[in-house]
């Protein structure tokens, strides 16, 4: 994927960024990328093509093979739709390690680090208003769960992991205001992510995530 920022919504970068993905998931096959990438395949009635169905952040994605063309009923902008295919394309089915690492530690991450953060955690934090408690079940509709205090190791007041795709968890931390520092909030990945996405991917991964948990809690505010 191209790098590029992560919240362009579409336009002529998100449907350059899915041409490109297509291209390198092409010739690619379904059966082996479905067991190796944690989805499904259904093969069609003719044999020579079918449909992948993807979990992503709560909800199922449907890409026909050999096409990798979305479903009428996806919602999906085209730079997310682009993650998916490199997903498809990428992953190399190896399981989540439950290490954490910072995006800035993730291969080729640091020099983007301080944007992502910003449309990420610091994102988050302003569209809620700095309250955690308003996360839970935004986290929850996503399939994600507070994490145990064995998993991650952290002074964080809160910490969750999200199944953003199947074989790529992410973690999201908090940390509460107090009289000296406001609220804050990071996202963490597993550190086998870059064997599944590419850096860019793995930031439109996180960018998708903040914007669907941060319009649940401005639509329950009204």
């Amino acid at each position: 994927m191209a790098q590029r920022d992560s919240r362009d919504s579409g336009g002529t970068v998100g449907e350059g960024a899915l041409q490109a993905a297509r291209q390198l998931a092409a010739g690619l096959d379904p059966r082996e990328a479905a067991e190796r990438c944690g989805v499904e395949f259904a093969v069609d009635e003719t044999g020579s093509g079918g449909i992948f169905t993807i979990p992503f952040l709560g909800s199922s994605e449907r890409i026909s093979f050999p096409e990798l063309e979305f479903g009428d009923d996806s919602r999906l902008p085209p730079h997310v739709c682009a993650l998916l295919v490199y997903y498809l394309a990428r992953c190399t089915g190896s399981e989540p390690s439950g290490e954490w690492r910072s995006f800035a530690d993730l291969p080729d991450g640091r020099i983007y680090a301080q944007a992502f953060q910003g449309y990420t955690g610091n994102a988050l934090v302003r569209r809620t208003g700095g309250m955690a408690d308003k996360l839970h079940a935004g986290v929850v509709s996503l399939g994600g769960r507070l994490l145990e205090p064995d998993e991650l190791a952290t002074n964080a007041d809160v910490a969750w992991v999200i199944p953003a795709l199947p074989k790529v968890p992410v973690a999201l931390v908090w940390w509460d205001s107090d009289d000296e520092f406001p609220a804050r909030a990071e996202l963490l990945f597993d550190a086998t992510a870059s064997k599944h996405l590419p850096i860019d991917g793995c930031a439109v991964t996180g960018s998708w995530l903040v914007n669907l948990l941060a319009a649940d809690v401005e639509r329950l505010r009204g």
